[in-house]
């Protein structure tokens, strides 16, 4: 349900906030008033493509949408799929920016448009008579007729054995893409290549420290020589402490000398450890040859890298890997086609039994909707009308393998076609308002926005239609955009969006209407710029019974 609506910066208007209720909410206005302004925003806050640019009033700020609404725990699964933030009341914004870019964001959280464009439908529904909706789509046809049918662990089977016979024709398309025979002595050529080089993530890794480790040692040779021999060479550094300690020990009775003696014993350990680590650095030392073999195994895998186009080792590896395993396929291709070919087979003899059964069911279901519907269609003034359903075959999908097509005549003695062909825009209409009184009953409606569908009907018909849009509204919130006073008469909420001029600047406005400023504006869509008494009568009879 659409909670609030707030629009700032965007075409005619400067800034607007809605409060709406459940129940139904007619808005009327005069044409140009800004009516279509609003769907523009709905749709924008649920991530419609378009450009910034031309859409904002003033060109120097951003526009900001926010549309919130209260949604049912259903959506909760479709939103963790699209990895959207879900909560009760959630928040849809929409930013236009002056650089002709937009963003989205759900929960304050950014997102990609085409996430919401995915779920638009299921969160706020816009009919009008352009859109096509229910009746140009058979796959939401098919989700109406199958609201009217108790089968869903059926379906649910039928959907998992299409997911494996899907499986499997996939695997059996990706054998027979492999290649042909030809191209195995290539493939195993290449393999050879790889495998002949020890190519593995961690053997690269190896080559790189140990290389890494032996230039560095290779780099302080000469001071570790250079220290060794200081140290540790005839009359070197030692030598001559152990020389000074020969003399130290000689005055053994001199307290300061024996003292002396002790420190020296002290300093000739430490510079002793500082030989044994010179020693260790020398001994960690690799050959120039060990040092060159290392450097040319790596360069042969940088090479492979680069030859077979892969940015590392690790790639290299996943590909060595892969070949292996599409040569073992090609060499059991034809065996391994025949086995897929046996379980494809089985499985598709299994999903048309499930099929047939799914479809036997949802032509019980169809023959309710006819039912249904036919007494809609008498009650908004199509009494002639028939409507039926026929199937088409079709393609095993995941839905099935029989497509629904909804036929129509508006009078007797014409023959039944499909309806999107044969009814006009007014009749497609009022058929589309039906189909939606009839979901309804069975299954829980996103928002309903209809948006001047009413168009091209009048009088009764119209007193009609506006009765079944209240009827709707009992169990979901149905906002409708009208230019009869008998449709908009039926509100619970009636806003009046106008239009207002002020130093050079044009502005849309929308305000909720009392009873009576709601009164003389269904006087004006009676009787037109020129109220009369008896228009203001005839607007508080049709008032009266609300």
């Amino acid at each position: 349900m659409v909670r609030s609506l707030y629009i700032k910066n965007f075409i005619l208007i400067d800034e607007l906030h809605l409060e709406l209720e459940q129940g139904l909410t007619v808005l009327t206005g005069e044409t140009g008033a800004g009516k279509s302004i609003l769907l523009g925003a709905v749709d924008a806050a649920l991530g419609k493509r378009l450009n910034a640019k031309g859409l904002l009033k003033d060109d120097r700020e951003k526009a900001i949408i926010e549309l919130v609404l209260d949604l049912s725990s259903d959506m909760r699964e479709d939103f963790t799929r699209l990895e959207l933030d879900f909560e009760s009341t959630s928040t849809f914004r929409r930013e236009l920016l002056p650089n002709g870019k937009s963003r989205c964001f759900v929960n304050d959280s950014p997102t990609k448009s085409k996430s919401l464009q995915e779920i638009a439908s299921h969160l706020v529904d816009i009919n009008s008579q352009k859109d096509e909706g229910l009746i140009h789509r058979p796959l939401d046809q098919l989700k109406l007729i199958d609201s009217f049918c108790d089968f869903d662990q059926m379906k649910q089977k039928y959907e998992q054995q299409y997911i494996e016979f899907r499986r499997v024709s996939l695997a059996i398309e990706e054998l027979k893409d492999l290649g042909q025979n030809g191209d195995l002595d290539y493939l195993k050529f290449v393999h050879k290549e790889l495998n002949s080089n020890t190519i593995s993530c961690a053997r690269y890794l190896e080559l790189e420290d140990r290389i890494l480790k032996a230039s560095s040692i290779r780099n302080k040779q000469t001071t570790y020589e250079n220290g060794v021999r200081i140290i540790g060479s005839a009359n070197g550094l030692l030598d001559q402490l152990y020389a000074l300690e020969d003399v130290l020990q000689k005055s053994s009775d001199d307290a300061i000398l024996s003292q002396q003696c002790d420190h020296l014993q002290e300093v000739i350990a430490q510079i002793r450890g500082i030989e044994r680590s010179i020693n260790q650095g020398l001994t960690e030392s690799i050959s120039e040859s060990e040092y060159q073999s290392l450097k040319e195994e790596k360069a042969r895998i940088d090479a492979l890298i680069r030859k077979h186009r892969v940015l590392t080792a690790e790639e290299l590896e996943e590909k060595m890997i892969s070949l292996g395993e599409k040569i073992r396929l090609i060499e059991t291709r034809e065996s391994e086609l025949e086995r897929l070919g046996g379980i494809l087979l089985k499985l598709s003899k299994q999903l048309q039994d499930l099929g047939n059964e799914l479809h036997a069911k949802r032509l019980i279901g169809a023959d309710i909707i006819e039912e249904l519907l036919s007494q809609q269609l008498v009650r908004i003034d199509l009494p002639n009308a028939r409507l039926a359903l026929r199937w088409k075959p079709a393609a095993i999908s995941s839905f099935g393998m029989y497509l629904p097509d909804f036929l129509f005549s508006a009078n007797p003695g014409t023959n039944l076609l499909s309806l999107s062909k044969s009814a006009s825009g007014g009749e497609q209409s009022r058929v589309k308002l039906a189909l939606k009184a009839v979901l309804g009953q069975k299954k829980h409606l996103s928002s309903q926005i209809f948006d001047e569908i009413d168009t091209g009907i009048s009088g009764s018909t119209a007193e009609k239609v506006g009765e079944l849009m209240k009827e709707m509204s009992v169990n979901q919130q149905i906002i409708a955009i009208t230019h009869l006073p008998q449709v908009a008469a039926k509100g619970d909420v009636h806003l009046l969006v106008s239009k207002s001029h002020h130093m050079g600047s044009t502005y849309s406005n929308v305000v909720p209407l009392t009873h009576e400023k709601r009164k003389g504006e269904i006087a004006r869509m009676l009787s037109g710029e020129t109220i009369t008494k008896a228009a203001l009568n005839q607007a508080e009879s049709l008032l009266k019974p609300h």
